[in-house]
């Protein structure tokens, strides 16, 4: 990974720690996340005015992509919110978080990309995944699958299959929209920077979309529309702004590396941090496998950020 890299996943690892620990804080729903999508999509409308020949240079396969993460992004604020409802932050947000790099290094292989993927990083991503595994523990003899099969734990990993998903779509779609150039000059339509941006917004429409028929069918979830549009305004506002420029960060920084996993990789420095809002935030129990978790994490990122 680069040095820009880093700096801004390490940027955009607090920012997304924040944002997890204001849904919490909120007792997040499917119409909390809505809502926070429908807040951050019109919030950063203004950046798409600047980047109209970008989107009209568009092909149905950017489109196309952009429906495909909008969905995923919309299953991911669902499960998350249902596994925030059902357990403790510092249990559900480092599975969430850390499982996605299994899925991505085994479709890196999948895809052909293996040579792009260095040892060190390797061993590195197998860090962070045991460090995660021991988090949620409260003793290292409660170390056993029947501790993992309950429903916190269940639409955790659905976060982690989503976060997956829509994690090697952007990086298929941004690739392709930094392809784009002027027909005259060759000179590319737009920076990363714009790109990720006018991205997260089309992104956030999209999965407004999704998420307006996920509501429309769900009686309950309408309901909890119209209620939560005054009582929780500075919550959904405040996640609205730290999830979207969390999500362009990420974004950026695929244009720095040589491949996606590395980026879902590191950002998993996020763990750490949400761990501690969980437990000084929200009171929830430090336990030793939790510190030693968090330590073997931390040396798995460092592996990867210098792989």
């Amino acid at each position: 990974m680069t040095l820009t890299a880093i700096i801004l996943v390490l940027i955009s690892a607090v920012a997304h720690a924040g944002w997890n620990y204001t849904g919490k804080k909120a007792n997040p729903t499917l119409a909390f996340f809505f809502l926070v999508t429908i807040a951050g999509s019109l919030l950063f409308t203004p950046v798409l005015f600047f980047q109209v020949e970008l989107i009209k240079a568009f092909d149905s396969r950017i489109w196309g992509l952009l429906l495909l993460t909008g969905l995923f992004q919309a299953i991911y604020l669902w499960a998350l919110a249902s596994a925030y409802r059902s357990g403790e932050m510092s249990i559900a947000y480092p599975i969430a978080r850390s499982s996605p790099l299994i899925i991505v290094c085994v479709s890196a292989f999948i895809l052909g990309e293996r040579e792009s993927i260095s040892g060190q990083a390797i061993a590195g991503i197998i860090l962070i995944v045991a460090g995660c595994l021991l988090i949620p523990m409260r003793s290292f003899s409660d170390l056993r699958l029947s501790n993992y099969l309950n429903v916190t734990t269940a639409f955790a990993l659905a976060a982690a299959c989503a976060t997956s998903g829509y994690s090697l779509v952007d990086d298929s779609a941004t690739a392709q929209m930094r392809a784009l150039n002027h027909p005259e000059t060759g000179a590319p339509l737009a920076t990363p920077a714009e790109i990720a941006m006018s991205y997260v917004v089309l992104q956030g429409y999209t999965s407004t979309l999704w998420m307006a028929l996920m509501t429309f069918v769900n009686p309950s979830t309408r309901a909890n529309v119209k209620p939560l549009l005054r009582s929780a305004f500075s919550s959904y506002m405040t996640t609205a702004v730290l999830m979207f420029g969390t999500y362009a960060l990420v974004v950026m920084s695929m244009a720095f590396v040589s491949n996606v996993s590395y980026v879902v990789a590191f950002r998993q420095v996020s763990i750490p941090l949400g761990v501690m809002l969980g437990i000084v935030g929200l009171g929830e129990r430090l336990y030793i496998p939790k510190i030693t978790g968090v330590f073997i994490t931390f040396c798995g990122l460092i592996a990867v950020a210098l792989g």
